[in-house]
């Protein structure tokens, strides 16, 4: 016995429509914003501003890749910007205690993977809610980073454990290219294989996937994982920028990344979104921060701003996803 499937064509048209012109108002919205920065400001188009600004979002790149895949499934992560911090310091503490660089790139992604892990469990296996849980491990991982650096910052010398981080090819970082390799990689396993189909069956609707044998519960872990693991290599990225390991770092990030995804389109509500379209947001958002820190805004209106982007993306996602239901 055999049984077809109808597509319907009109709506399949739209969906495509619709995302095509998602990605051309971004595009739109880059262009518009880079304009604008560059009258206010001589200097925007600068080769120095360029690197400084591609070397400054890289971090957010790697980190709201990670954050695009916990919420396809409808979760979110708020630790993500201390789990930078703490991944950091364990990194950090390895290569002074051992002097092996590898051996300090392994730990910090681990110990991110760690802190992702532990929120994979309670969120995915225990069913706990993901705001929660995420908010407790932000608390953790924090803490545990003042405790590793004593609230001090710790100088890093070594040029192995900086050049990620630290080094250019002209005015391009390297790690711009990295990222664009974590985005291929991700992209491969987001959209052709399937645990890919999983994240986005188990953001649809869990307990259909659970019924349908998909696990959506070890999806989530393995999701929350992955989160863990883009925040220890922000974390490697991040010591390699300021040449130090420091208590504070990824301060807020989580914020950044949440902003970017949404407003590359990914849904609060899970189960729509896609990783190209983070990349646009996170590019967007990033060239408004780098406009208005040179032109000289002052740091209290930058956060009203930031503020007022989220809100505004929030009510946009909100609303599509009305009228979707309707």
């Amino acid at each position: 016995m055999t049984s077809t499937v109808t597509v319907n064509p009109t709506a399949a048209k739209a969906a495509i429509s619709g995302l095509t012109l998602r990605y051309l108002v971004l595009a739109g919205l880059i262009v518009l914003a880079s304009v604008g920065f560059s009258l206010a400001n001589e200097n925007f188009y600068s080769l120095v501003n360029i690197g400084i600004l591609l070397r400054s979002i890289a971090v957010l790149f790697l980190v709201s890749m990670g954050m695009t895949f916990v919420m396809l499934t409808g979760g979110i992560d708020l630790s993500v910007g201390s789990n930078v911090a703490f991944a950091g310091g364990v990194g950090v503490i390895t290569l002074t205690t051992t002097g092996s660089a590898p051996l300090g790139f392994l730990t910090a992604i681990l110990a991110g993977m760690a802190i992702g892990t532990i929120n994979g469990i309670f969120i995915g296996r225990l069913k706990l809610s993901a705001f929660m849980v995420t908010l407790a491990t932000f608390a953790l991982a924090r803490g545990l980073a003042l405790v590793i650096y004593d609230a001090t910052s710790i100088n890093v010398s070594d040029p192995t454990f900086l050049w990620l981080g630290g080094t250019s090819w002209g005015n391009i970082p390297v790690v711009i290219p990295f990222v664009f390799c974590v985005f291929v990689a991700l992209s491969v396993l987001l959209y052709r294989t399937p645990f890919g189909r999983n994240v986005y069956a188990a953001g649809a609707n869990f307990n259909t996937a659970f019924v349908l044998g998909r696990r959506p519960e070890r999806s989530v872990v393995w999701i929350y994982a992955l989160s863990g693991a883009l925040a220890g290599l922000s974390a490697i990225v991040t010591v390699g920028r300021v040449s130090s390991g420091q208590p504070w770092s990824g301060l807020y990030l989580e914020f950044d990344a949440i902003t970017a995804v949404i407003l590359g389109g990914t849904s609060l509500f899970g189960g729509r979104g896609r990783l190209l379209g983070t990349i646009l947001g996170v590019l967007l958002y990033g060239i408004i921060i780098n406009g208005l820190v040179l032109t000289g805004t002052n740091p209290y209106l930058q956060s009203l701003i930031k503020g007022m982007i989220l809100l505004g993306v929030v009510l946009l996602d909100s609303w599509t996803q009305r009228g979707k239901a309707a």
